[in-house]
């Protein structure tokens, strides 16, 4: 195995390795320590340059962005003005078309209310020189038929009589015939 006294020795012989080397490792950490500020002072630097140089664009663009805005809102106000006439034109354009088509719907109805008209006056004209006929028929032919009811009555009175006096001839014959 190993020996007690030879491995004492081995570690205070790195001990004091390590301690040699300190120093120089302090110095190694403190010189990247102080090379990565130096970087991140570079880097913060440059940012603040672009943030610095996207201000002053942005200061000098804003005229050109406010003017472009500017016209977008005059051509989008423009364009709406535009179709606002456009559909006042159309709505008086209809209103127009709409009273034209009243005008001519009412002239319809009204010839249509005339035609009716002078349809019933035609046919209650019709009717009444047919009722006309028919009591001119009734007042030719009122003679004639009153000529045959009483032809009629005339029969069926003699057709009574005939009657009355065959009964009055059977029962005088009843009477007359003795009794069996």
């Amino acid at each position: 195995m190993r020996d007690p006294k030879d491995q004492a020795a081995k570690e205070a012989k790195r001990d004091e390795e390590r301690r040699e080397e300190e120093p120089a490792q302090l110095a190694r950490e403190q010189t990247r320590r102080e090379t990565d500020l130096v970087r991140e002072q570079a880097v913060q630097k440059d940012q603040a340059a672009k943030e610095a140089k996207r201000d002053e664009e942005r200061r000098e663009e804003e005229p050109a962005q406010l003017a472009r805005e500017q016209a977008r809102r005059q051509t989008d106000l423009a364009r709406e003005q535009a179709i606002q006439k456009d559909q006042a034109a159309k709505e008086a354009r209809r209103k127009e078309k709409r009273i034209e088509e009243e005008s001519a719907q009412l002239a319809r109805e009204q010839a249509r209310r005339q035609t009716d008209l002078a349809r019933e006056q035609a046919i209650q004209k019709d009717q009444a020189a047919k009722e006309a006929k028919r009591k001119e028929k009734r007042i030719e032919e009122e003679p004639a038929q009153l000529a045959r009811e009483q032809a009629r009555r005339q029969a069926d009175l003699a057709r009574e009589q005939a009657i009355a006096e065959d009964q009055e001839a059977r029962r005088r014959k009843a009477r007359n015939q003795p009794p069996e």
